[in-house]
């Protein structure tokens, strides 16, 4: 951007996006302080600025600001998938009945694949692009009329998820493998991408996907596991404990590809999940290796969470292709924002323990710099039947909660907001996370006791 004013205009609409607010330009605009929208407006509409310089800048941004386990053996890696923004009308770019699954059936949405960075400790939006449906691609004149550029041809979900990897890889960031679901597992163009960047990948493929394994027998994924012996293992924490299932894995007739298979008894019909996987040289091609990718591709789906109920994402009213796209980079950069202030926010000192048995409404501190936000994590039970620990300390912050602290603080140091507001406030956060701690391990220990049982 080359005005002052442009820069300053996006800036309040990256502090402006919340849950508070829906993602229109009258709201974000009322809440950045402005006398009317027309800023907001033009500022996806007719200011001078291309979203895919701000695009190309989302994985370097994520790489530097999203924390990891250097200890990690896995890596850093991308899930790929793609979530849909309802729609009304039929006038908003690329908008077509297709299959959303947010809901699970045929609505009249706009689809949209996104490429996470995934580490350890966090993930976000590295990329993004929407999804052209024929029917759009093969109309000049509706084309014209939504501002989709004359010279983007269509693509399909794995071409565009291709050209996606490819960007991010061409950026230097150093990732090491890629997860994706059926829609992009099944394309052999896909596959064939990621093994000439030389990442490691776990993608799922249909039952009736053909395997070849040795002296050139071909099979169906169905078919393939026949014998295989299988372990019970986790994929890593969810939200209510770790994730088992039985895992099997077969060889193929290339040396480096494996089919891996997941078995989950109690679920009826539909137990079994396939997955090819390939390790390039110098990765272990092992089962433990696939089952922690295969674990990583769900941070994908935190991903969209965070962008539709922290920050309003899916709420924008926005109908041209530009308009779209800007609104959707200013969007992950409000999330790689949030992050940042997180990680920021880890080197203040936690609330004394004393917080723990005071109320919401207690009396506030004489001065702002006995406040404190704990940014560490709460603990996890190894066994079942382990008790809670009396003064467990609060969940991390998610960036939900990040921008709310960072909000509380910015009108606090306006003057907008008093000392014993922000105190109560700030326990307040403290009260939800800590009560989130106790509830996520008390459920832990549920399952903990239900897989020793």
């Amino acid at each position: 951007m080359r005005q002052a004013r442009s820069v300053a205009t996006a800036l309040d609409y990256v502090l402006a996006l919340s849950r508070d607010a829906r993602a229109n330009a009258w709201e974000l605009a009322e809440r950045a302080g402005h006398a009317a929208p027309y800023r907001m407006q033009a500022l996806l509409g007719r200011y001078q600025w291309d979203w895919r310089d701000l695009r190309e800048q989302l994985a370097p941004l994520a790489a530097a600001v999203l924390p990891d386990d250097p200890g990690d053996p896995t890596g850093p890696g991308l899930a790929i998938d793609e979530t849909a923004h309802l729609r009304k009308g039929s006038s908003a770019a690329c908008v077509a009945p297709q299959h959303a699954g947010v809901t699970g059936k045929v609505e009249n949405c706009v689809t949209w694949v996104f490429t996470a960075l995934v580490t350890a400790c966090g993930q976000a939006w590295a990329d993004f692009d929407i999804y052209m449906p024929a029917s759009w691609a093969k109309d000049p004149g509706r084309r014209r009329k939504a501002g989709i550029p004359a010279g983007l041809a269509f693509a399909t979900k794995p071409e565009l998820a291709i050209d996606q990897v490819r960007r991010i890889a061409a950026s230097g960031i150093g990732v090491l493998w890629a997860a994706a679901d059926e829609v992009y597992g099944r394309c052999s163009e896909f596959r064939g991408a990621l093994r000439a960047l030389g990442l490691a990948y776990v993608v799922i493929v249909p039952c009736s996907q053909a395997i070849v394994l040795a002296k050139d027998k071909v099979l169906h994924a169905e078919q393939a596991f026949s014998g295989a012996v299988f372990e019970h293992r986790s994929a890593g924490n969810g939200a209510k404990g770790p994730r088992y299932a039985d895992w099997a894995l077969a060889a193929t007739a290339d040396p480096r590809e494996f089919l891996l298979v997941r078995r989950l008894p109690g679920r009826g019909k539909n137990q079994y999940t396939f997955y090819l996987c390939y390790a390039p040289a110098g990765r272990p091609a092992t089962i433990t290796y696939f089952i922690a990718i295969a674990g990583r591709r769900w941070p994908v789906e935190s991903t969209f969470r965070t962008g539709k109920d922290a920050f309003g994402w899916d709420q924008c009213q926005a109908r041209t292709f530009a308009a779209q796209c800007r609104h959707t980079a200013l969007t992950a950069l409000a999330q790689l924002r949030a992050i940042a202030a997180g990680s920021a926010l880890a080197r203040a000192v936690a609330l004394p323990e004393a917080a723990e048995s005071a109320q919401p409404a207690g009396p506030a501190p004489e001065s702002v710099s006995e406040l404190g936000v704990y940014t560490g994590d709460a603990p996890l039970p190894v066994t079942a039947g382990q008790p809670c620990p009396p003064g467990i300390p609060p969940v991390k912050l998610s960036p939900a909660e990040t921008t709310r602290v960072i909000r509380l603080a910015r009108g606090h140091r306006a003057g907008i907001i008093t000392t014993a507001s922000l105190t109560f406030h700030l326990r307040w956060s403290e009260w939800r996370r800590r009560h989130q701690a106790r509830a996520r391990w008390h459920h832990y220990t549920a399952r903990l006791a239900a897989l020793a049982a």
